[in-house]
């Protein structure tokens, strides 16, 4: 074996340090070499002490769907064969760029680029290498956040974080009665990983960020004291870090390269949105019924978002579900646009509800099939897929690489929602993609994986901006959707993200306690609006929304830039989805009316100082939900376990909500 070094000595040290700043630098010693940015070492290359940076190999892997949950996707490696790197040349090495060429097979071509480092790899000789392992040296004493919406906890060190864009499960707890019940019933109890948006990036309390710049499933492994270990299946494009001084500039650098979200108009933060459905007319359950009774009771509402405006589908006597379908309903909401433009004269905003599924009675998944729009399956028909409780539908996914149904899909949300005036929409799902089946791109399905979110996530931007509906140019005009999945890129595209479906009850496995963590885990991974269900969504038979869950999420909501409430799925007269159970409303009582006008109006009264932090996360990168140690780093109380449940609003309000 043969360690060979650099020709031109620029910027290689002895290993000794001289005390000053150095924005790229490289030392050879013994057989190996460090590489380090600002100051901080990044690449420790020691082979002969068994301590290689770098491995490459071929993996044979799937991403299995869980039958009975499509929504859940199990990765399993069948066969993995890894090379360690051990020979290495320093091809170039000055203060802006190094070149490392490791085994004549992987080229790491090292540039700083505005400010960061940009690791770029390249393989170099032949070989089917698909898979790709980072040591990344690390401090004992350093704390890790980010990683996207984790849920159950905070801070990474010591967790092993798979990720991987999935339904969460129901309970995420086998020892909870719900999760052995969902477990048992439908295999359906997540783990504690499983989440909608991850992100393959994290933040170290030691002043720098990491992040991998690539869709597959890949595994940060934070559970050894002196490294940092990152398989990914894939070689990656490139890995990028920064190193700052302070934690806000961390998170402003890394905010940065990700993309900041569109800004939110003033209208969406100025009350809240009022969760309700139940069509338009006389009855005590229509949506103009509704509205008048949180008005009469002096409730600040901007919007009304009713998930149902494109009608109900009934696929038992048991089970209510939206249509999916997305053209307005007449029969269910008539002269739905003269009820918008009047809401529009009275300051509020009537939102709406998609998905990246199109339902197979429907007219758009008939129109999609005839041109080829959705996903295939191998023998090259539409991949149908069955959905929902106990009845199950089909439905098929669009397929969001042909740019023929990339185009398609602009149109209807530019006729069919945009254009009958909707303020918004949730814009929902984008985790199901099958792991066989076939995309008009011929792209591998587990790649494409990860990235369908972000896809959603943009094509509805997209829709949105060519109508001049998006961002700041659009002023009070601007139309607001919220995802819930997402990944690298979404922060681009997606105005708002929203926490998912929690349990309507205090569960620190998946009740109002996770969106506080979901909400501060996103913050380091460049989403600055993010907000939740008030009262959750999912009531199975041992859970039940109470009012105090109702109360309680609703004060932790008004310290959130958009305050919403959902209804869950009773979409009329109690029915709606099986396993619902009876739901607090609100206006289940007077108490609970009043509750929500009073904190409706402290939201309002916020907008001055949340219109504040917004522009400082559209200048520098600090999200709305931040965590506290972003402002005061000297103190190690605020990294502790029982202080997770806390997060700065803003630089000023520390929120502390009741969480149990």
């Amino acid at each position: 074996m043969s360690w060979r070094g650099l020709t031109s000595m620029a910027a290689i040290h002895d290993g000794k340090d001289d005390g000053e700043m150095h924005l790229l630098t490289t030392r050879v010693s013994d057989g190996g070499f460090s590489l380090y940015f600002k100051n901080k070492l990044l690449l420790d290359h020691r082979p002969r002490e068994g301590a290689p940076c770098m491995m490459i190999g071929h993996g044979d892997g799937s991403i299995n769907t869980r039958k009975k949950h499509a929504g859940f996707n199990k990765p399993k490696e069948k066969r993995l064969k890894l090379e360690v790197l051990e020979a290495f040349e320093i091809k170039e090495s000055t203060s802006e760029h190094a070149c490392i060429l490791f085994e004549g097979k992987l080229e790491v071509d090292c540039k700083v680029i505005d400010g960061r480092l940009v690791m770029e790899m390249a393989v170099v000789a032949p070989g089917d290498y698909n898979r790709f392992e980072f040591h990344l040296p690390a401090a004992r004493d350093e704390k890790i956040y980010g990683m996207g919406e984790q849920f159950n906890y905070l801070n990474m060190r010591g967790k092993r974080v798979p990720l991987l864009t999935s339904e969460p499960g129901f309970g995420r707890n086998l020892w909870s009665l719900v999760g052995f019940l969902a477990q048992v019933l439908r295999r359906a109890c997540g783990k504690w990983y499983y989440n909608y948006f991850p992100c393959p990036s994290f933040v170290s309390t030691s002043n720098y960020f990491m992040h991998v710049d690539s869709y597959a499933y890949s595994i940060f492994d934070f559970r050894r004291d002196d490294k940092h270990v990152v398989h990914v299946w894939e070689v990656p494009e490139r890995i990028i870090f920064d190193v700052q001084e302070s934690a806000p500039g961390v998170i402003g650098s890394l905010s940065e390269y990700l993309g900041r979200q569109p800004e939110l108009p003033e209208w969406a933060i100025s009350g809240m949105w009022l969760g309700i459905g139940g069509g338009l007319g006389d009855e005590f359950h229509s949506v103009n019924r509704k509205l008048e009774r949180a008005l009469d009771a002096g409730v600040k509402v901007t919007g009304i978002w009713s998930q149902d405006w494109c009608g109900l589908y009934v696929p038992s006597k048991h089970e209510t579900r939206v249509k999916w379908d997305w053209i307005w309903d007449e029969e269910r909401y008539p002269a739905l646009t003269d009820f918008i433009e009047d809401l529009r004269k009275r300051g509020i905003r009537f939102l709406g509800y998609n998905n990246s599924f199109l339902y197979d009675q429907g007219e758009l998944y008939k129109e999609a099939k005839e041109h080829g729009y959705l996903i295939k399956n191998k023998d090259g028909q539409a991949y149908d897929m069955e959905v929902g409780g106990i009845a199950k539908f089909s439905v098929g996914y669009l397929d969001l690489t042909n740019p023929d149904c990339w185009t398609w899909t602009k149109k209807w949300i530019k006729e069919n929602m945009i254009g009958i005036g909707l303020g918004g929409w949730m814009c929902d799902f984008g985790e199901y993609l099958p792991s066989d089946s076939v995309l008009h791109s011929g792209e591998d399905p587990n790649i494409v994986h990860n990235e369908y979110p972000v896809l959603w996530a943009k094509v509805n931007a997209e829709a949105c901006r060519e109508m001049g509906k998006l961002g700041k140019e659009a002023g009070d005009d601007a139309i607001v959707f919220f995802n819930r999945s997402g990944d690298i890129g979404t922060s681009k595209h997606a105005p708002l993200v929203w926490a998912g479906d929690q349990f309507c009850n205090f569960s620190k496995d998946q009740g109002l306690p996770t969106v506080i963590i979901g909400g501060l885990a996103l913050g380091f991974c460049g989403i600055g609006h993010y907000h939740s269900d008030i009262g959750g969504l999912w009531a199975p038979p041992t859970i039940t929304r109470t009012k105090e869950v109702w109360m309680r999420w609703t004060e932790l909501a008004c310290f959130t830039p958009v305050m919403r409430s959902h209804e869950g799925h009773e979409y009329e007269k109690g029915v709606g989805a099986p396993m619902q159970g009876k739901n607090w409303k609100f206006d289940s009582d007077e108490e609970t009316l009043a509750h929500l006008s009073k904190f409706s109006k402290i939201h309002e009264h916020l907008v001055p100082y949340v219109l504040h932090a917004l522009d400082e996360y559209q200048q520098h990168g600090l999200p709305l939900i931040r965590h506290p140690y972003i402002h005061y780093e000297q103190d190690p109380i605020l990294h502790e376990e029982r202080c997770r449940y806390q997060y700065l609003y803003g630089r000023d309000l520390l929120v502390s909500a009741v969480i149990e």
